[in-house]
């Protein structure tokens, strides 16, 4: 009976660590990671999604996402690996970055916990593109200039932005500006404004592909 009762007790004590291990395996594999791509007026696009090996991911049941509470339905829950580039990603738009809570169930009930720093950001071109700035400018009044900055390229190339941010001089109310529509024209993307003096503008070009470009442009008078 004592023998019994000692293989038992054995017996548990094994599963036991077997469990244990499994937990720390997928604590120590599975992690939280996300995409973003800049769409204008200071919102991004983007997914937040878990990574793993394979063999982990394919045992995931489902995965909860806890976002800010400013979100219309604050919990959302992904109960399918979609795209495998994303493994049960969630994508959402919004401006803020914010830390997102991550519940992870697996097939045989157990949950992992993780938090993700939702981080937006947009790489750099691998190759820059031919993109050059210019401005057009008439004097409005003595000292005082109307002015209109603007991007130049091909058809081709252009047809690549999504969206065009000038930086103006901190005197501004708002010295951050997007412009994310073409209009006519070679002059495209372009941001009308008056001044007094020639100042420099620092300008990022976002790409459709999520990339992003930047150049400077000093005003001409």
């Amino acid at each position: 009976m004592k023998s019994e009762t000692l293989l038992l007790s054995i017996l548990f004590a094994s599963a036991a660590c077997i469990i244990a291990a499994t937990g720390s395996v997928y604590a120590e594999e599975i992690s939280a990671a996300n995409t973003s791509r800049y769409v204008c007026n200071g919102k991004w696009d983007w997914t937040v999604y878990i990574q793993s090996t394979p063999e982990v991911i394919n045992d995931v049941k489902h995965v909860k996402y806890q976002l800010h509470p400013t979100f219309p339905d604050p919990a959302r829950e992904v109960d399918s690996l979609g795209d495998a580039r994303y493994p049960f990603g969630l994508t959402c738009r919004g401006w803020g970055e914010f830390k997102i809570g991550v519940e992870v169930t697996f097939e045989d009930g157990h949950i992992q916990h993780l938090d993700h720093m939702l981080v937006f950001e947009s790489p750099p071109v691998s190759e820059p593109l031919p993109i050059t700035a210019g401005n057009v400018a008439t004097e409005s009044k003595p000292g005082r200039w109307k002015w209109t900055v603007f991007i130049q390229s091909t058809d081709e190339v252009l047809e690549q932005i999504e969206c065009v941010e000038y930086n103006l001089h901190p005197s501004y109310s708002e010295p951050v500006r997007d412009i994310c529509e073409r209009g006519e024209g070679a002059r495209a993307f372009a941001l009308s404004e008056a001044s007094r003096k020639s100042f420099e503008i620092k300008i990022r070009i976002f790409l459709k592909d999520g990339s992003v470009q930047t150049l400077t442009h000093q005003l001409k008078f």
